[in-house]
């Protein structure tokens, strides 16, 4: 009776495409009681990176890693084939996990299925908002631009800080110069991934505990209006087209002033979100970044705006209809600073910044921090604070509502 050797195969299982578009490796045999044997080598590939006729990965590194695996599990079977073993599913099984060989130990794992392993956690259990995912994409997208593949025992202080200085020249290079705002978020997201690593106890060096280095400096953005500079640029309202590009994101902007809204939720929020019935409007929506319920009451201001927004067409006021035009995001700030420059505001706006101003202007009015903190959807008063900021113009204000000190009244009273 002729010997029915087993062949061991590698294939990408596009069954199983991942988030980032990788797919797991696997190795396959012969059929065994008309089931045919597949295994995970751990190692996830983009179909690109891999060659099914030639059986090899494009990168020279993580191909010799496959050829050395493949070799070894090639040779394990035929020894037992030799000796007469009868070759079953399970034997293959504990062939190809090898309780753990070398190339299969976590440290020498991608960093990058880490980083995709903690945002999927993180995501399925509600715990990270879109533009927080959207910025966790950016930073893969940025690490993978800087080296297309980095194992967990690569992660040193000296690579993180070659990663910093590539963000600061790519930034100098496109005219950007350097963002630090943003080099902090992405530094901030690796920290977290290192940490989750970490807590998997699996072997990694975290320079940010240790203290070979620190976080780039959080540069905080102060900017908001004052209740002059809204004043002019509502008066805009009557000076640019209606319909133009420039009028619709003059009236969103201005709406969340009064409001309070992320330009995410702004540019979500439908009519049918508007509890007309109440007396202000209530508005009410599910937050985009936190996806928790959020419950706003309309000012004037805001009220307004809506009479503006369906630029006299009724039909744009059925429930399902969006109120604001969705523009692009990067779109909305340019004409936010042409709005700006037209008003001579002498501020580079960016759509948060109507964030501030409402918090600000609100807390001059004398408006509650513990209302403030639910108009504005956060789950802690401090973060409430940090948008209430401080000016000439308010503390005058502030002034001529509480006399501090004021001696010669105090001798009146006496």
């Amino acid at each position: 009776m002729a010997i029915r050797l087993q062949r061991a195969t590698l294939y990408l299982r596009v069954d199983k495409k991942k988030r980032d578009g990788r797919m797991p490796l696997y190795v396959r045999f012969r059929r065994i009681d008309s089931e045919e044997p597949k295994f995970p080598i751990g190692i996830d590939l983009l179909p690109e990176e891999w060659d099914s006729e030639r059986q090899n990965a494009s990168d020279p590194d993580i191909d010799l890693i496959l050829q050395k695996e493949i070799t070894r599990i090639r040779q394990e079977v035929r020894k037992l084939e030799l000796e007469g073993i009868e070759i079953t599913k399970e034997i293959l099984r504990e062939i190809v996990s090898q309780k753990q060989t070398k190339a299969e130990r976590p440290e020498n794992q991608s960093f990058y299925a880490y980083y995709n392993d903690y945002v999927s956690k993180r995501t399925n259990t509600c715990k990270i908002g879109e533009s927080t995912l959207k910025g966790y994409e950016t930073t893969l997208k940025s690490l993978r631009e800087f080296r297309s593949e980095i194992r967990v025992k690569d992660i040193n202080a000296k690579l993180l800080s070659d990663f910093e200085k590539f963000l600061i020249k790519r930034g100098e290079e496109s005219g950007k110069g350097d963002v630090k705002g943003s080099r902090y978020n992405r530094i901030k997201h690796i920290r977290a991934v290192i940490k989750y690593i970490e807590a998997q106890n699996i072997p990694i060096k975290n320079p940010y505990r240790t203290g070979d280095l620190a976080l780039p400096e959080d540069i905080i953005n102060d900017v908001f209006l004052e209740e002059e500079e809204v004043k002019r640029l509502y008066l805009l309202l009557n000076k640019v087209e209606v319909g133009s590009k420039q009028y619709r994101v003059l009236v969103m902007y201005l709406f969340s002033c009064a409001t309070a809204l992320r330009i995410g939720d702004a540019l979500a929020v439908k009519w049918g979100d508007l509890d007309v019935n109440r007396n202000p409007i209530v508005l009410g929506i599910k937050m985009q970044k936190v996806k928790k319920p959020l419950y706003v009451p309309l000012p004037p201001l805001a009220e307004e705006m809506l009479e503006f927004a369906p630029e006299g067409n009724l039909n744009n006021v059925e429930k399902e209809n969006h109120i604001f035009c969705l523009y692009d995001k990067q779109v909305i700030n340019e004409t936010l600073r042409e709005l700006a420059k037209m008003a001579e505001i002498d501020k580079r706006l960016t759509y948060h910044s109507s964030r501030r101003t409402f918090a600000t202007l609100a807390s001059a009015k004398g408006v509650p921090l513990q209302d403030l903190k639910q108009y504005m959807g956060h789950s802690s008063s401090k973060t409430t604070e940090r948008y209430i900021k401080w000016s000439p113009t308010l503390a005058e204000q502030s002034a001529k509502k509480v006399k501090l000190f004021d001696l010669k009244e105090l001798l009146k009273k006496k």
